[in-house]
């Protein structure tokens, strides 16, 4: 429940603000790369390489959520596992 009340405050406030988005390229979040992500595969690293450095990094128990959006407001939630791999993701365009 305290992850769900967490997402939602992290929605609310992004959506407030549009001066500072982590993901310069208007098309960085594009369904090619979004594609490429493997859940228990991909890492922390992997992915910053193809989206860049998350607009949010939220640390929860032992997982951490990554939130990217681009200058198109493409949005892209990532949910990783100790190990920094992937655990589940969510995209948005």
């Amino acid at each position: 429940m305290r992850v769900i009340l967490l997402i939602s405050v992290a929605l609310l406030v992004s959506g407030c603000s549009t001066a500072s988005l982590g993901v310069k390229d208007p098309q960085a979040i594009q369904s090619e790369k979004v594609s490429s992500i493997v859940t228990g595969v991909t890492t922390r690293d992997e992915l910053t390489q193809m989206f860049g450095e998350p607009e949010m990094k939220i640390p929860a128990g032992g997982n951490s959520y990554y939130f990217y959006k681009d200058l198109n407001l493409n949005s892209l939630w990532v949910v990783f596992n100790e190990d920094w791999t992937v655990q589940t993701y969510k995209w948005s365009d």
